[in-house]
């Protein structure tokens, strides 16, 4: 998929974050799917050369990572291209937990 960068993190800070993905995991129905996203996305951005969704919570759906690469995004700051996805994916963010997200201008 894509690369993602290695930050060293307490291992408190990762099982406490475990422990928080597998509440909301449980109180929560996956009612948001990498498909989803992917298709929202794809309706948003039609000029991306790539756009890629991953699940990081163990299938849940609490928890995504995503990458668009768009020439949409030519010229604008890492910021505004964050914004953009965010805005596209307004109702769906609502019911997840976090979202990563990884932009590029093509």
């Amino acid at each position: 998929m894509f690369k993602l960068t290695k930050l060293i993190i307490p291992n408190i800070h990762i099982q406490n974050l475990q422990k928080s993905l597998t509440r909301y995991c449980a109180q929560h129905a996956a009612s948001v799917s990498e498909s989803s996203l992917k298709s929202v996305l794809q309706r948003e951005f039609p000029k991306a050369k790539t756009i890629e969704v991953q699940d990081v919570s163990g299938g849940c759906g609490a928890m995504f990572e995503i990458l668009v690469v768009s020439p949409d995004f030519k010229g604008l700051s890492t910021v505004k291209q964050h914004m953009m996805i965010n805005k596209a994916l307004k109702a769906e963010i609502k019911e997840m937990h976090g979202l990563r997200i990884h932009t590029e201008a093509e």
